[in-house]
């Protein structure tokens, strides 16, 4: 990871946003809107006890601490685009709407979401696995999801865009003057092939790469529509998938002594997003 120039830009990032503050001098206010791969759960110290296992070296919070932003981090694990306008229910806990955390002052959104609408995450981690396990050397998954007809991956996918687009709408709806990015998901899955620790069969890896390369789609259509950024995670981590040599992602379960839950980010993925997200907007002014 580029860790000195990480720093630089960072210092750039904190300069440029001291110089732009406020009149009555208080700081940017930074709002993080998102799912899991947001929350960044069990990589570190816990950000709130409301079931949303949120972590505070999340990249949002890596990102407020380097540019000195104000930060109401709001993701949520589970969280699908609904979440945004309306209550998650987790367990017995009802999460407020993360919209409610963007007001008219809001400089900065962070929108990280999609792969939890529409049972499309448990289609991916959990279904597949579990067909994968009895049938590695077919394509059980992909099978299975060519005779689900109108409840496909796809079918769910085409209303990626729509979803995702509402929630750029209802942000910007409330904060007209803030600068939106959507972060993209990381590179998770292998180009070719599979490991035990993703347990998914080689030939169905083709349709749960289309599912992350689907919904990055979507986001960086929505980004480019409604004047937003769009930020690329998925390109800078090849190599770092689940079943690489040096994997920023967990499999079934999070290796010995790293941190993490499985399937979703380890430290240094969300680290790479914010030292990006540093990179994207030291040109904001």
């Amino acid at each position: 990871m580029r860790r000195a120039p990480a720093l630089l830009l960072a210092a750039a990032l904190a300069v440029t946003l001291s110089a732009c503050e406020k009149s009555s001098g208080s700081k940017r206010e930074y709002v993080a809107l998102g799912d899991s791969y947001t929350a960044g759960p069990l990589i570190g110290r816990a950000d709130g006890r409301n079931g949303c296992v949120r972590s505070r070296n999340n990249y949002p919070h890596l990102l407020a601490e380097r540019a000195k932003l104000d930060l109401t981090d709001v993701s949520c694990s589970a969280a699908p685009t609904e979440a945004v306008e309306g209550e998650q229910k987790i367990r017995n806990r009802s999460i407020a709407p993360q919209i409610e955390a963007v007001t008219e002052e809001t400089d900065l959104v962070t929108i990280g979401l999609g792969l939890n609408d529409l049972g499309l995450s448990v289609r991916v981690f959990i279904k597949c696995v579990q067909l994968g396990m009895g049938d590695p050397d077919g394509a059980p998954c992909t099978e299975a999801d060519q005779a689900a007809g109108a409840n496909s991956t796809q079918a769910a996918l085409d209303q990626m865009e729509g979803r995702i687009g509402g929630v750029v709408d209802a942000v910007m709806g409330k904060a007209p003057e803030a600068e939106v990015v959507l972060v993209g998901y990381p590179s998770i899955f292998p180009a070719e092939g599979t490991c035990a620790e993703l347990g998914i069969a080689a030939a169905d890896v083709p349709l749960v790469q289309h599912v992350v390369d689907s919904i990055n789609a979507a986001m960086a259509a929505v980004a480019e529509d409604r004047g937003a950024r769009y930020l690329d995670t998925a390109t800078p981590s090849r190599g770092h998938d689940i079943c690489s040599d040096d994997p920023w992602i967990a499999g079934s379960a999070p290796a010995s002594g790293r941190p993490g839950l499985a399937w979703h980010p380890y430290a240094e993925e969300q680290v790479m997003v914010a030292d990006l997200l540093a990179d994207l907007l030291a040109d904001l002014v």
